[in-house]
Formats: C-alpha cells, structure tokens, sequence
C-alpha cells in the first residue's frame, strides 16, 4: 500500500522540489556579488579613461557600495547571524587595536 501512496504523491513531491530548486538558485543569484564588483572595476576604468567625470563616479560608486552592503546583510540573515553594527567614523579608538599613534610637537609640517 505504501507503494500506491508514493506514486500518487509523487507528481507533489516532484514539484516541491522543482521550487525548491528554484528558489535555491534565486538565492544564489541574489547574493552573487560579482556582477556589482565588475560594474566597480568598470566604473574606474571609465573615470581614468574620461568617459565619466568625478561627481558621476561618486554617485553611481555609492550606490554600488549601497548594495554590496545589501548583499552582505542578506548573506549574514542567511547564515544566522546578527546584522552588523554600523560602523561610522567615531574617532574613537579602543584599547588593543593595534593603533599606534606618535605625535612630535617640534616636527615641521
């Protein structure tokens, strides 16, 4: 009897796993950051070779490092773990990172 059961669930087990399939390869490409990587390589080129001027690069490398940050957030949600923390520029500088900082008053600038 177990047979009979099988064959009749069997076009609902092929097609779970046709979609399961299908979103494991939709995930694969939304988290492929090589396509955005390539597109930044190609921006320098374009701003050494003059094709595009200073303020175009900025704008469109922001948004490329926009969603490199995406992906990212996205790929740490897959694995489990917690977001980052924003990280800005706080100037602060904490015990055992490695920071080493001389300062020679009497040095010409």
């Amino acid at each position: 009897m177990l047979f009979v059961d099988d064959l009749l669930l069997l076009p609902f087990t092929g097609f779970k796993s046709i979609l399961r399939t299908l979103v494991k390869v939709a995930e694969e490409q939304y988290t492929d950051d090589a396509p955005l990587k390539e597109r930044l390589l190609q921006l320098q080129v374009d701003l050494e070779e003059g094709k595009i001027d200073e303020d175009q690069y900025v704008e469109q490398e922001a948004q490329i490092l926009r969603e490199l940050r995406e992906i990212q957030a996205h790929k740490r949600e897959l694995a489990g773990l917690p977001p980052e923390e924003p990280t800005g520029l706080s100037g602060k500088v904490k015990e055992g990172s490695g920071v080493e900082l001389t300062w020679d008053p009497n040095a010409e600038q």
